[in-house]
């Protein structure tokens, strides 16, 4: 098995990272920020936290652009924000990454179990799920449920 190169340790949490530290009630933070979008760089420094997140290529697909497009507006003076939709799918990585840290107890248990398939998602890898609303919630409420000692 290859050496794990290592991530940023967390200091803050994945959320904490999206919103810049910012302090309130998380719930109208998150409609708040999403609405105005995330900066690339908060994204891809929360998604540099994770060594499962940088391997999957997450900006690409919270994006919807390639990694090229993604490296040229990187460079791009101003800081580029995301759009609405890609601010969620992006808080949504973060809120599922640090769920499952807290259910598991651990980032690398967490991240095992967000890339291998389920038997209650149905076989799904959750973290393919993650980017749909919908597939959001499932991950959360088994995630829940998990923490909750109820397995099925």
């Amino acid at each position: 098995m290859p050496p794990r190169t290592e991530t940023k340790s967390i200091a803050k949490t994945p959320t904490q990272m999206l919103l810049r530290g910012r302090k309130g009630d998380m719930r109208m933070l998150i409609i708040r920020y999403t609405q105005e979008g995330f900066y690339l760089s908060d994204v891809k420094e929360m998604l540099s936290t994770s060594m499962l997140y940088m391997e999957q290529g997450l900006v690409e697909r919270i994006t919807g652009k390639s990694a090229r497009t993604v490296q040229r507006m990187t460079k791009e003076t101003e800081g580029v924000r995301l759009n609405q939709q890609q601010s969620m799918i992006a808080f949504q990585y973060a809120h599922a990454l640090e769920r499952a840290i807290t259910v598991f107890g651990d980032q690398q248990l967490a991240e095992d179990w967000l890339k291998k398939p389920c038997k209650y998602l149905d076989g799904n890898v959750p973290l393919e799920l993650v980017d749909n609303s919908l597939g959001f919630q499932v991950v959360q409420d088994y995630l829940t449920r998990l923490e909750h000692g109820v397995y099925q």
